[in-house]
Order: structure tokens, then sequence, then C-alpha cells
């Protein structure tokens, strides 16, 4: 389970997640929640599994490929 709140607006948690992917610290099937203000753009390798707004704040939920 990987929790991933960067700063809103700055687009770190694009960078942050597939830095983590590609240097394999985010095993095979985890769930990753993604709080942003915006809806985040995915890496290749994570599937959206659920989003929902609550105010400014936008949660998404990913899994990691298998």
């Amino acid at each position: 389970l990987v929790f991933l709140d960067p700063p809103y607006g700055q687009s770190l948690g694009e960078a942050a997640l597939a830095s983590a992917h590609a240097g394999g610290w985010i095993a095979p099937g985890a769930l990753i929640v993604w709080e942003e203000s915006r809806p985040p753009a995915a890496p290749e390798g994570f599937e959206t599994l659920d989003q929902r707004r609550y105010g400014d704040t936008l949660v998404t939920l990913l899994k990691a490929a298998t």
C-alpha cells in the first residue's frame, strides 16, 4: 500500500510514482492512494480503480500491474 500526497499543482506525483516503480519499490498488485487537486496522469503499468472528490482534493486509487 502506497500513500502519495505530493504538493498540489507541481506535477510531482507523476514523477515520484514513476521513479518508485522504476526503482522496484512498488510490488506487483500494490495499491496506491494518490491525493492531488486535479486528475493525475497515471504512469504506464498502473490501472485506475476509482476517483473521488472531497472539496478541493481528488483521491485516486490505482493498482500496479501484476
